[in-house]
């Protein structure tokens, strides 16, 4: 099992995000190595991107979900990028259970219901992991899933496709919560002293090549 170097303590200080800034300004400001890592292997997208790699477990996932991602994704609306969310399965007993729970949920209106069931019984409740199948189940069917649907949809191929794309992003993310954009830059949060430096390097990264060189 990879070793998680949990970031439980990343949470900036709450401030308006700014609006975007012109990334020919920040061409000497960001760099390569110490802002962020260039990701070889990933699928590029079209559109572009900021995927945030969590876990349930991670008390500094639960800060980013109650906080700061709100006024984030709102922003990232205005600057018309998309915002997407992987889980991460390299901590928990339970993690397998509850990525696929999560991808089986995502893009219905059971999903929000399911990821905050998951993240309360963590961190809310502080029940610790779940000792059992019963156990778990009794915590997703008050999110309105089901064991019997769970148990139908889990070797769909739609819910086995967004596992397995979740899961190749463990080749390269090994602390949570994690920013990648375009699947192709991956944030490095220490760097950072503000969400108007995380705005910044976002849109500067949404402006570099997707695809690699050839």
């Amino acid at each position: 099992m990879k070793k998680l170097l949990l970031v439980l303590m990343f949470v900036f200080p709450m401030m308006a995000f700014a609006k975007a800034t012109d990334s020919t300004q920040d061409a000497g400001r960001f760099q390569e190595g110490t802002h962020y890592e260039v990701v070889k292997g990933l699928p590029s997208f079209t559109k572009p991107t900021v995927t945030e790699l969590f876990s349930i477990y991670c008390g500094g996932c639960y800060q980013w979900e109650k906080g700061p991602l709100t006024p984030l994704k709102t922003w990232l609306g205005q600057q018309n990028i998309e915002f997407k969310q992987a889980h991460m399965t390299f901590m928990g007993a339970y993690a397998k259970q509850a990525t696929m729970a999560l991808a089986m949920t995502q893009g219905t209106p059971r999903h929000n219901s399911v990821k905050q069931a998951l993240f309360n019984r963590i961190h809310v409740e502080r029940k610790g992991d779940w000792q059992n199948d019963k156990d778990f189940f009794q915590t997703m069917e008050k999110a309105g899933l089901k064991q019997s649907d769970f148990e139908a949809n889990q070797n769909s191929l739609l819910v086995m496709k967004t596992v397995l794309d979740w899961n190749r992003y463990g080749e390269y993310v090994h602390a949570v919560p994690s920013f990648m954009v375009n699947n192709r830059y991956l944030i490095n949060m220490g760097s950072l002293k503000s969400h108007d430096d995380l705005n910044a390097l976002i849109t500067y990264l949404t402006k570099l090549p997707v695809e690699e060189k050839k």
